[in-house]
Formats: structure tokens, sequence, C-alpha cells
């Protein structure tokens, strides 16, 4: 006998009790946005020490206060990305509207392998990637798919170059691979590429690194003798990965040099554009980009600058049967047959077999704006860059060295008050001082390392953030200097 619905459930589920809640939570997101615009908070990212976080949690989660006092919570704790003086991390100051957009279909839940699980999201996407696509360039008849994150498109990207590079690579899906396949790579890439062609059992061996000139981009050359370098060693070099841009300096690769390579060697091409590719949108920056329009495929995160909330990448490719290369695979329960090209049935094309409804998140900000705020975002974004760049280069006589001229909106420099510093103490030095940074704010920057250099490293992600902000950033980072990182 079915028992009578438990009150708990009856509460859960009550329409007029999550109107109640909605109307407050929003409340306080609204005030929370004001404040991080207004720069009303102390500091963008509020830092503790990763164990005093832990404490803090674990005494919290003993004391249940409700959904309201959580989510407060949740955001005085967080980082806020809406505030100008964020300038860390590649990760996007969302449109608000997203927020909504999320409410909706979290409620809908409708996300799936399969078209009757989520018929709106499966159509959508379809027409979005084809559509989305040919604005990147590619040729109509392009296609793709949505999935969560720029390291899981990489990996399928190259699952697919696999697939389709012939040989003991054919049928690799019912076979197994030889273990002697490889791809080529900036070696200022992304690591998911190497983690991706270790996933695929190639080990260390099957990344062949191409070394990059003083811009931070590959060469033709560089790319001849490492292709040269990985054949000798017995390896079979199935793909080459371009970079649009690099995630340490913000380098854009040569694509057209790379379509050259890659058509003269006959290797698939990928473009890892999670964070650049964008600048197809932009008029003022879409150069950046010329040859991304010869990949075979290319990766591009929604969830970087273009203002949609994460994760959500689309993965493009030039031709829509290439989307079916990386999986064949039955699932009797889901569909019927394997080997049917059922572009309605996402999960044959994406790892994910339950997939949040992305498109909608994407379809959402074309529906409000249109692709014109994409190019209008790149160019704030990519101009607050060289903005940072000039004021930099304006402070040499104070100790600020610049790394190179960017060529988007990530700008890599330093401080280093005496010339008598060697590299390691000057190296030794940015540390402290970022770290002092990171623990009294109020800016949030980050920092990396490359040619034996340790930097700091902004990300201009805040369309909002002036320039005012950055020059109280430098400053904030000279007066820590002067006072031995004491406030």
């Amino acid at each position: 006998m079915l028992e009578p619905l438990h009150p708990l459930l009856k509460r859960a589920y009550d329409p007029d009790r999550f109107a109640q809640l909605g109307e407050e939570v929003l409340r306080d997101v609204v005030e929370h946005l004001k404040m991080a615009q207004s720069q009303e908070r102390a500091r963008s990212m509020p830092w503790t020490n990763p164990e005093a976080e832990m404490v803090h949690w674990s005494d919290r989660l003993e004391r249940p206060e409700g959904l309201v006092p959580l989510l407060k919570e949740v955001m005085e704790r967080s980082n806020s990305l809406h505030d100008p003086r964020y300038m860390g991390h590649q990760v996007a100051v969302p449109f608000p509207e997203g927020g909504l957009v999320g409410l909706v279909t979290d409620v809908l839940n409708n996300g799936g392998a399969i078209y009757e699980m989520g018929p709106t999201n499966s159509a959508m996407e379809e027409v979005l990637m084809a559509k989305i696509g040919q604005m990147l360039g590619l040729p109509e008849g392009c296609g793709g798919v949505m999935c969560h994150g720029g390291t899981l498109a990489n990996l399928v990207a190259l699952l697919a170059a696999r697939r389709s590079a012939g040989g003991e690579a054919e049928d690799v899906w019912e076979r197994g691979d030889d273990g002697k396949g490889g791809i080529l790579v900036s070696d200022q890439a992304h690591y998911c590429v190497d983690r991706a062609v270790r996933t695929m059992g190639w080990g260390r061996e099957g990344v062949g690194l191409v070394p990059t000139d003083a811009a931070h981009s590959m060469t033709r050359k560089g790319l001849d003798q490492a292709f040269d370098a990985m054949v000798e060693k017995g390896r079979r070099v199935v793909a080459v990965v371009g970079s649009a841009c690099t995630t340490s300096s913000g380098a854009y690769d040569d694509l057209e040099m790379i379509a050259d390579f890659a058509e003269q060697r006959g290797i698939w091409f990928h473009v890892d554009g999670a964070h650049g590719a964008p600048a197809a949108f932009s008029k003022k920056h879409a150069h950046l980009v010329a040859g991304m329009d010869r990949a075979d495929s290319v990766a591009m995160d929604f969830h970087k600058i273009m203002g949609v909330p994460a994760l959500c990448t689309g993965l493009f490719y030039r031709q829509h049967e290439m989307g079916f290369l990386p999986f064949t695979q039955s699932a009797e329960y889901l569909w019927s047959d394997a080997e049917d090209p059922e572009w309605w049935n996402f999960g044959k094309r994406t790892f994910e077999c339950t997939k949040r409804m992305l498109s909608t998140r994407v379809a959402a900000v074309l529906e409000e704006y249109g692709p014109e705020i994409w190019g209008v975002l790149v160019d704030r974004l990519f101009e607050l860059g060289q903005a940072l760049a000039e004021r930099v280069r304006a402070r040499q006589n104070r100790g600020w060295e610049l790394a190179m001229s960017p060529q988007a909106n990530i700008v890599c420099f330093r401080l280093v008050p005496t010339g008598t510093m060697g590299e390691e103490e000057a190296n030794d030095f940015t540390k402290k001082l970022r770290q002092a940074h990171l623990e009294q704010g109020p800016q949030y920057v980050v920092q990396t390392r490359f040619g034996g250099r340790v930097w700091l490293r902004c990300t201009l992600m805040n369309p909002l953030t002036e320039l005012s902000d950055l020059d109280a950033m430098l400053d904030r980072f000279e007066a820590l200097a002067e006072n031995g990182w004491r406030t």
C-alpha cells in the first residue's frame, strides 16, 4: 500500500514556498551585484587559507539555517567576479540574466543523451552550433556539440583526429590503439592538451612540443622539426593543435601558417580557441584568428569572454559528420542503432550522457543582445589589456617589467624594485609580493611562470573595470613592496 506523501516532500515541491524563497534569494543576488560593482566589499577575493575555510564550513554545516542564509553566506565568502578589481583567472563575468536562465533550466532539468530526454535542448543545440560555427568562419555544413568545458572539447577533438587518421588508428574504437600516435602542440599550450594525449594512451612521448618565438607563438621551422623528430621516434602524427590563445601569456599562434602545415602534412588541424576564438566576432581583432576557418575542429568556451556562466563549451567541426568520429557505441536502452548518425541523440557525439541544457544559455544571449555583444565585449577586454600594458611601460623607471606586448586581455608583468637582484631573487620577490597582495587585496591577481621567470598575471574579464582600477592595482603592489608586505 502506498503511504501518504511525506510532509517533507510536500514542502520540497510546494510552488508557493518556492516563489517566496525566490523573492528573497533574488533580492540578495541583486544586492550582491550592486555591492560588487560599486566596490563596497573590502576585497574582490576574500582570501582565507584552505585550512581555515575548511574549519569554517565544518562548523557552519553542522548548524543548518535554511537556504536563504546559506546562499547569502556563500556570496559573502566567494570571489566577486563582478567587482572591477577582480583581475585574476579566465572566468566569465556572466551577464546576470544567465542566472535567470539557470533558474529555468535547472527546474526543467531536461539534459540528456537523447532527444526524448530534452527535445528543445537537442534541436536548439544543433541549430546554434551550425549558426555560430559559420560566424567563426567555418563553411556551410559545419556543426558540432556543446560540452562541459574546454578540457573535454579538446580531448574529443583529438579522439576525432585519431579516428580519421587511417592506418592503425582507423578502427581504434573496436581494436584498441597501438600506442604510437602523437600530436604537435605549442610548448606554451594549455596543459589539457597534454592530458588528453596521455588519456588516449600515448604517454609523454605522444606529445611533440613545438618551441615558440619571442612572442610565444609556434614557428614553421619549429613545426617541421617537431614533426620530423616524432617520426624518427616511430610516432604517427595525427594532428597539430594551434592555440588561440595560450593560457599563460595570451599569445595567438599563426593559424594560417599552421593550416598550411597541416594541409601539406595531411594531418588534422585543431584550434584550441577556448579563450581567444571569440576574437572572430570583433572587427578590430578578427585578424588574430585568421586561418581558423581552415581548421578541422575548434574548441571555444562560451564561459570565458562571452558572458555565459560556466561550464559551457562549443566543439565545432568543419564538417558536421566529423562529430560522429570519436564514438560508436551500442546502448540499446538509449538508441537502437549505434551506426545511425542521429544528430538528435547527441550522446553519440559527446562524452557526457546527462548534460545540462547548455544551448539555452547561449540562445539567451543571442535573444537578448545578438552576436554583436560578443564583439563589443572582446573589444573592451582586449583594449583593457593594452591599457594595462601601457601603464606598466610608463612605470619602468619604478622597476616594472612587461613580459610581452599583449594580444588579448591577458597581461604578464612584474615589479623588481632594484636592478641588483638575480633572477631567482627576483622570482622569490615576485612570489612574496603576490602572496601579500592575495591575502590583503583589494584586487585579485594571479601569477605564472615562463622563460625561467615568475610573473604577475592579469586576465581582464570584467568590462566594468576602468583605467583608474588598473592604476590602483599597480599602486597597491608598489605600496606593498615599499612597506615590506605590510598594509
